[in-house]
């Protein structure tokens, strides 16, 4: 990745994200942050994230302190396990992060229940990862066509379905696809154009889906 920004020259046009373990020490962290902007061909990313934080009394005070030096414009934390939801729900809600990073799928819909509340009321930017369910979604739906509903909100593929429905959520910022198919990133571009799921859509959307074996 450092070396295509730096051959492109595009810096500047991107939003650079990356993290470190969250139960390194003060030492093992720092020497993580520096190998990143080593690797990434900068002297600053725009996010630092501690990675699946499963500590209710996880400290952003080094975070922090990357972030008053200006080797971060922005910090956060991640998680993808439901057994860390009521640990991280607790360090978002002390430490009010800049970001916070959670799993969340039309198939996965355990982070509505607080963390989502919580991030929003905390002030934080949410970004989703696994928006696919690691493909678990793309296997329930199968050969199926798109519900005839889908129109009404511009989904033209299963993945802008998906997608557009956690792009609907208030808490959500971002969703982060993860692909290496030039085709499919073209696919899940689009889902950020045009309409959104409205409140009433989304319900339509959760009830349609749950029907489906």
């Amino acid at each position: 990745m450092g070396d295509i920004v730096g051959d492109l020259g595009v810096r500047d046009k991107l939003f650079l994200a990356t993290k470190f373990s969250y139960n390194a020490d003060r030492a093992a962290a720092t020497a993580s942050m520096q190998a990143s902007l080593r690797r990434l061909k900068t002297n600053r990313v725009d996010l630092m994230q501690a990675w699946n934080v499963g500590d209710a009394n996880y400290d952003f005070g080094l975070l922090r302190e990357w972030k008053q030096r200006g080797l971060c414009r922005y910090v956060g934390m991640t998680t993808s396990s439901i057994r860390q939801y009521d640990a991280i729900g607790k360090v978002l809600a002390r430490e009010k992060p800049d970001f916070f990073q959670v799993n969340y799928s039309l198939g996965d819909r355990e982070a509505e229940n607080v963390l989502l509340p919580t991030a929003r009321d905390a002030g934080a930017a949410v970004l989703v990862n696994l928006p696919f369910g690691r493909n678990s979604l793309f296997r329930k739906a199968g050969g199926r066509p798109l519900p005839d509903f889908a129109v009404e909100f511009g989904a033209r593929t299963w993945a802008q379905f998906f997608l557009k429905f956690i792009l609907s959520h208030p808490a959500v910022t971002a969703v982060i696809p993860g692909t290496d198919k030039p085709e499919y990133m073209l696919d899940n571009l689009q889902a950020g154009r045009g309409a959104l799921p409205e409140a009433a859509m989304r319900k339509r959307i959760v009830q349609y889906w749950d029907t489906l074996t």
